[in-house]
């Protein structure tokens, strides 16, 4: 009885530990994104999905502001083993993230393009593609300075 109270705790810790860090993005929400959205638009269909980086910059002759979220692409399970005096798998469903990032022109926020780093990377439209260098770089530089 006492190893089964133990396994369900650890097995609360864990699922409710990878729970409270963040709230990802969901593809319902990518959906309200749209070109002629408003930004009080943006900021609704982003809802209260976590941030994890924000930053402004200039590109050739535009000025632009950019919101990174990770994006929940799926599930998968992950299994841990718990070792009591038996050792027991315990299986935990966990959420595929991908980073995600919208990025709007300055100063009336219109939106200029949004998605995941890959997708704009690729971009047909050079005025998008050729942020993405600058936008990867900020990115890392901002995950860098919360080491």
């Amino acid at each position: 009885m006492r190893a089964s109270k133990t396994l369900a705790a650890l097995a609360m810790a864990a699922i409710l530990g990878g729970c409270a860090s963040s709230v990802p993005l969901q593809q319902g929400q990518v959906g309200a994104i749209t070109r002629d959205a408003a930004p009080a638009q943006i900021d609704q269909a982003l809802g209260q999905a976590t941030v994890v980086a924000q930053y402004e910059f200039k590109e050739r002759e535009g000025h632009y502001t950019a919101r990174h979220c990770n994006l929940q692409t799926g599930t998968q399970q992950q299994m841990t083993m718990v070792c009591t005096p038996t050792c027991i798998p315990i299986f935990i469903t966990v959420p595929v993230l991908t980073e995600y990032v919208v990025i709007q022109s300055l100063p009336e926020r219109k939106v200029h393009a949004w998605g995941t780093l890959e997708e704009l990377s690729k971009d047909a439209d050079p005025s998008v593609s050729g942020l993405m260098p600058t936008v990867k770089q900020r990115l890392a530089d901002a995950k860098a300075a919360k080491k």
